[in-house]
Parts: C-alpha cells; structure tokens; sequence
C-alpha cells in the first residue's frame, strides 16, 4: 500500500512539473474561500460523529457527543498511519473499557458507513439530476457511477438487514462475537437518523467541492458542477487503499473531473486542497471536543 501511495505521488510530482502554469491556479483560492472550507469541513467532522453515535447510543446510552468526537480523531489519526484498522483499533480499545462488545461496535460500524453509502447514492442522484436539467445533457459516465453507487448502496443495505437472521441460523459462523450479532435489528429510526446525519455531512463535503472548484475556475457554474465530482467519488473515501487513501483520492477526483469538462490538473488541485483543509478540520473539530471534554465533561 505505502508503494502504490509513493507511485501515485510521484505520478502527481510529475504532472505538476509539466503543467507549472495549470497548478498556479490554486492561488485563486482567497483565505475567504480557504476558511469557508474549513468551516465547511469542521461541519463534516460533527455530522460524521452523530452518524457512528446513533447506533452506538443504542448500546451506550451514556456516551457523550464531544467524547466520542475526541475518541474518533485519535482514531483518523491512527488510520492513517494504519489504513482501517488502526481507527478501529483506536476506538474499540476505548468503547470496550465503556461496556461496548466487539460485536456491538461491529453492528454499528456497519450500520453507519452502509446508510453512509445510501446517503451518497442519493446525493449522486440528485446532483446528477439537477445537472442534467440545467445542462440538458450529461457524460454517460456520469449516470454510470450514479447508478453503480445506487445499486452498490441497495445491495448493501438489503445484505445489513440480513445478517441478524443469518448469524442467528450460524451461516457467519460459530463464534461468540459472530452469534451476538443475532441480538441486533435495523430499525427504522436508526436508518434514518444515520442517513440524515450521512446526508448533511456529504452536503457540507459538496458544498466544499464546489466552493474549490468555483473558486479555481471562476465559474458559478462550476459550484455545481464541482459538487458532483465529489457526490460521485464519494465512495471511493470509505475504503481505504493506501495509507489516508494518499493519491488515490486525487486520481480519482481527476479522473472524475475530466469526464465532466475539467483539467485534470484543476481535479488534482482540489483534492489536494480538500485534503488539506479537511485534516485542518479534523484537528480543530478534535481541540474543541478535548477542551469541552476538560471543560463541560463529556455531554
């Protein structure tokens, strides 16, 4: 992983030294802009704590908002060291000292990046809508990935409603953590309240998106139209290839970019900047939670 993420960087080192001129173009970005982002971004971090907390309530009715959010940025930090793994490891080692079984942080795990996904199918298909109204026509490519993100999000859902039954009858296995997981439901209000949160916290992301890239191309225009690069390649942030999904993430967003009319080097700019706004967030979203945790307590 760490190689493919070294090959990706050079491949982008490469790409800017023989566009110099396209890459100057991040210096459009006013700090205006630049603290509408973080702003932006912070807001992501909040709703991407309430989306994990719903399902995790269910068992720790006692686990505070700003807690969790202190718990959770230690948690990316680890992840990206370790992709995956080392988040949940963070977490888990925390939550099992609060009463939280494997299984239960397993449930709830599960639960929040599948109606994560669902939430993103939406926000594709309803950006893409919106594009092709105003433009009157779309890249196939485009209703390609709306449509795969749709289906990839359906599947999933049906398949979470189902492993209850299927851990129940033993077809996950014989193990202890795998048999808890017959005690869990997907309930109606869980989906919902992960999906609302999920919505908001992939709005902000857009909003974001499309902000960098009106920004770098002054074009209204591209507000829009930058917000459905990210609504598309929302998916490929939940799973991560290389360590923080370095360079992958920026290919992807390029790569993206280019089917709807931007300069791979325009994609590649936003994504770099969106990355580094983002881990600005997350350390801001972290102090406030560590100084209303020492403050305030855990509420």
């Amino acid at each position: 992983m760490a190689l493919t993420a070294v090959s990706l960087l050079v491949a982008i080192g490469v790409h800017a030294y023989r566009n110099p001129d396209e890459v100057a173009q991040f210096r459009r970005l006013s700090p205006l802009v630049l603290v509408s982002a973080v702003v932006s971004q912070t807001l992501v971090q909040l709703f991407m704590n309430w989306a994990l907390l719903i399902p995790l309530r269910r068992h720790l009715h006692t686990l505070g908002f700003w807690e969790f959010l202190l718990v959770r940025s230690g948690g990316l930090v680890a992840s990206s060291v370790v992709p995956v793994a080392g988040g949940m490891a963070v977490r888990l080692a925390y939550l099992r000292r609060r009463g939280v079984t494997y299984s239960d942080f397993l449930w709830a795990t599960i639960v929040a990046n599948v109606f994560a996904l669902a939430a993103a199918a939406i926000l594709a298909l309803a950006a893409s809508a919106v594009m092709w109204w105003v433009l009157g026509q779309l890249p196939l490519l485009v209703f390609g990935l709306a449509a795969v993100i749709a289906l990839a999000a359906a599947a999933a859902v049906l398949v979470t409603g189902a492993i209850p039954r299927l851990a129940a009858n033993g077809r996950l296995g014989r193990r202890a953590w795998v048999e808890a997981l017959a005690e869990h439901a997907l309930d109606r209000s869980t989906a919902l309240g992960v999906v609302g949160s999920s919505l908001l916290r992939h709005f902000f992301n857009f909003v974001t998106f499309g902000l960098l890239y009106g920004a770098i191309t002054r074009s209204p225009q591209s507000v829009l139209t930058g917000g459905l690069v990210y609504a598309l390649t929302s998916p490929v942030r939940m799973v991560n290839i290389t360590p923080g999904n370095v360079g992958v993430n920026e290919w992807v967003v390029a790569i993206v970019g280019g089917a709807l009319a931007f300069d791979v080097t325009v994609g590649l700019v936003v994504a770099i900047v969106f990355r580094g706004v983002s881990v600005v967030a997350q350390g801001l979203a972290g102090l406030v939670a560590w100084a209303w945790v020492e403050v305030a307590g855990d509420a």
